[in-house]
């Protein structure tokens, strides 16, 4: 059965992406080297759209999945995609060029979600521009033949976008973005504010409003925003002001990079919401006094 699924998927997203290619309406979206290179060289801001944040565009996306479907967040992510700011790269799924550097089943979804999707989520992207790729974050896991891939190199390339700055997380419960590992190795300093994990968009005017007041305080800061689609909005909103990454699932990803994992797998003091145990130990306790003291502000708390 999922052999057949396979090769219905795999006829039904040629034909597609075929046509696309006919029309002249597929997207044009640089791959992820060269969207960390863009980042780097212009020190621009980040906005991520993954599948979950154009199912949350058209208000397509499960309620219970951290976020609700709401009109303004669907107002906002719809904006944003119109944008034409600068300083923001706009990234988007790479998925309407071919899917065959990927796993199975990453490979089978992706078609299931263009075959399914796209006519909506084309609709929604304009075609005046070149885009960049939202799987910059997502350079491990679903990728198939892993020998072929240097991840060392590619994650160093990524680690100089924070070299030697001063870095604010915007991150949710349990997310610890850069704890137990080096992935923040090279920076200043590193200040945190803690948001809800869940629906986060229903507190974004005390989330945006806390960023401000604290980033203003420090000298030449790069925010990295690990929060969903919130991450999203926000890192636009902030990019007249500061560079704002959504960083996304990198972390994880370098997770499962040194783990040298080839299935999704938990992660020691870190949520992992793609596994079914999203959360099976406690940080080691020198790591979560560490994390501690780079809190500077609890969202829906008391400030650290």
């Amino acid at each position: 059965m999922k052999h057949i699924k396979l090769v219905i998927g795999a006829i039904g997203y040629h034909v597609f992406v075929k046509y696309l290619r006919i029309t002249g309406n597929r997207p044009q979206v640089l791959d992820s080297e060269q969207t960390v290179k863009h980042i780097l060289h212009t020190k621009s801001s980040v906005s991520r759209y993954g599948d979950g944040e154009l199912l949350w565009a058209l208000q397509k996306r499960e309620n219970g999945n951290f976020e609700k479907n709401s009109p303004l967040l669907a107002k906002r992510l719809q904006e944003i995609l119109r944008s034409k700011k600068e300083n923001l790269a706009i990234c988007i799924p790479n998925v309407f060029n071919g899917l065959n550097t990927y796993k199975t089943d990453g490979k089978l979804y992706w078609e299931g979600f263009v075959i399914k999707r796209s006519f909506q989520v084309l609709k929604i992207i304009p075609k005046d521009r070149i885009y960049y790729n939202s799987f910059f974050t997502r350079p491990y896991m679903d990728l198939k033949n892993k020998n072929e891939y240097d991840f060392e190199t590619y994650f160093s390339l990524v680690r100089q976008i924070w070299d030697n700055r001063n870095v604010l997380i915007i991150e949710g419960e349990k997310t610890r973005f850069g704890m137990n590992n080096d992935l923040l190795c090279n920076v200043k300093s590193t200040k945190r504010i803690i948001c809800p994990s869940k629906n986060a968009f229903e507190s974004y005017d005390e989330i945006i409003s806390k960023t401000r007041n604290i980033a203003n305080k420090i000298e030449d800061p790069v925010i990295l925003i690990a929060l969903g689609p919130t991450a999203t909005v926000l890192a636009y909103d902030l990019s007249e002001e500061f560079q704002a990454i959504d960083i996304g699932h990198l972390d994880i990803e370098y997770e499962w990079y040194r783990m040298n994992a080839k299935e999704k797998r938990p992660v020691t003091g870190k949520y992992v919401s793609e596994v079914h145990r999203h959360f099976i130990s406690e940080l080691p306790d020198l790591e979560l006094t560490k994390y501690k003291s780079e809190i500077v502000a609890k969202i829906g708390g008391r400030s650290f």
